[in-house]
């Protein structure tokens, strides 16, 4: 069965050192969504005081696969239009 590394990079570089197995990349993939969700759920509050961070999926042979980036930011407050209103005429 093929290993998987899952590496964050948060500011500073933590790489999977143990990887996982799992049968396939699909499985790898939604296996990087759950800990993605993990570490986002443990940050809590935190996670605005870390900026960009990334989950990197290498295989044993150390190529990276895909990635999952994340960061937070802070915007002007802006008024969201309903969608399901109908648009305002435009003046004539």
């Amino acid at each position: 069965m093929p290993r998987y590394y899952f590496d964050v990079r948060d500011g500073g570089v933590f790489p999977d050192d143990t990887g996982t197995e799992l049968p396939n990349i699909e499985t790898a993939r939604e296996q990087a969504v759950r800990f993605s969700g993990k570490l986002l759920t443990d940050l809590g509050a935190k996670f605005w005081d870390v900026g960009d961070w990334r989950i990197s999926v290498r295989d044993e042979s150390g190529r990276v696969l895909f990635g999952l980036s994340f960061a937070a930011t802070d915007a002007t407050p802006t008024r969201i239009q309903d969608r399901s209103s109908p648009k305002p005429s435009p003046p004539a």
